[in-house]
């Protein structure tokens, strides 16, 4: 068997078919030309892509992010704002001040879930109004794009790397995907492996940091098997995704096999699910066996958790109905839980004036509590 073309029918042109499913538009690059770049407006009935018009996203394979389409995002998110206002805030999160890869991430996503200003709303007046790069409330008001075969100049050398498919959200590119045939050994590990060269984090300056400056996560996929991971995560924390909640099985497919892409796919990629894990679920904590700071993404039954507690705060007509129990195993994250559940009502409109108490009974617990809070900015 052809692994590469393995690869990309079955494992690439699947997960953009899905991305298609769900509403993003899906592209391909032309390898040879920045400038070229391919709509796929559909696959036919082999599963081979049908392509569309060529639009152009980028003057250079140097560029990673679609700064265009940031422009025209900030401005229909903000439609107060002046043509040089948006380039200064473009220049903000395209220009992060910190040094390493990890303190860029956490400074990029800071910005983009704190928002920015400029001096002045020149329409009204208003002194330092507030600039959103997103617009969490209403994710159909953003620009969901995916690209294949994404080729970038590795920094500094006239050499490339070239990532499977790139997800951009507003022209950023949020999340990477690298696809691996499942005929090969091992494919998970080494599509992990190709992402850690992407990122520099193999010791040698063989990839593109800026690319990942603004990763929300990675995904490494076989089809059969699907995992996602962080820039810090090691090869034991890429996890796959077991829940597509709040949808069903029945909502991915009714007459296919599922498969582990196909759960993860639309699990964290449907509009709505990736922006609550962006602004909601994405924590930078301190490991605690001492390496230092880590960015987690979620568990699908965090996620799941978290979505169902605030269901039921919201919807439940009586104490008993917006109260309940979760049962969590010793070291399954409940107290990263309970933080993303903090961050989940602060940032709802409907709940972030309620005040919350934890309530402990074990001494260990609450500094543990005390702990996991601090090292994600909230005490």
């Amino acid at each position: 068997m052809n692994t590469k073309l393995d690869e990309e029918h079955y494992v690439e042109n699947s997960f953009l078919a899905h991305l298609q499913r769900i509403g993003w538009r899906i592209f391909r690059q032309n390898k040879d030309n920045p400038e070229d770049v391919k709509e796929i407006i559909n696959f036919n009935s082999s599963g081979e892509p049908v392509y569309g018009d060529s639009v152009n996203f980028r003057q250079s394979f140097r560029e990673v992010i679609l700064e265009n389409k940031l422009k025209e995002s900030i401005k229909r998110i903000n439609p107060w704002i002046e043509d040089d206002q948006i380039s200064e805030v473009v220049q903000r999160i395209k220009t992060p001040q910190a040094n390493s890869l990890l303190e860029a991430n956490r400074e990029i996503h800071d910005l983009l879930l704190e928002n920015t200003s400029v001096s002045e709303n020149r329409k009204t007046g208003e002194k330092s109004p507030t600039v959103k790069y997103i617009d969490f409330h209403n994710p159909d008001n953003n620009s969901f794009i995916a690209i294949s075969q994404f080729k970038v100049n590795i920094t500094g050398t006239e050499k490339h790397i070239i990532p499977d498919i790139v997800l951009f959200v507003n022209g950023l590119p949020l999340v990477v995907v690298e696809c691996k045939s499942p005929s090969k050994a091992d494919p998970i590990n080494e599509a992990i492996t190709q992402l850690m060269r992407y990122s520099n984090r193999r010791g040698e300056k063989e990839g593109n940091e800026k690319l990942f400056g603004y990763n929300l996560f990675m995904i490494a996929t076989s089809n059969q098997v699907a995992k996602l991971g962080t820039i810090t995560s090691e090869y034991d924390h890429f996890n796959e995704w077991k829940d597509p909640y709040p949808y069903k099985l029945s909502d991915i497919s009714e007459n296919k096999t599922i498969t582990s892409q196909d759960v993860l796919v639309q699990g964290t990629l449907t509009k709505g699910n990736l922006l609550d894990i962006l602004g909601i679920f994405t924590l930078f904590v301190e490991d605690s066996k001492g390496g230092g700071v880590v960015k987690t993404a979620p568990r699908y039954q965090q996620f799941r958790a978290v979505k169902k507690i605030l269901k039921r705060i919201k919807e439940g007509k009586t104490p008993e109905e917006k109260g309940g129990i979760v049962w969590h195993t010793q070291g399954s994250g409940k107290s990263l839980t309970m933080m993303q559940t903090v961050r989940a009502i602060y940032r709802d409109p409907e709940l972030c004036g309620f005040k919350i108490i934890f309530v402990t009974d074990r001494e260990q617990l609450e500094k543990q509590l005390k702990d996991t809070s601090r090292s994600v900015g909230y005490t």
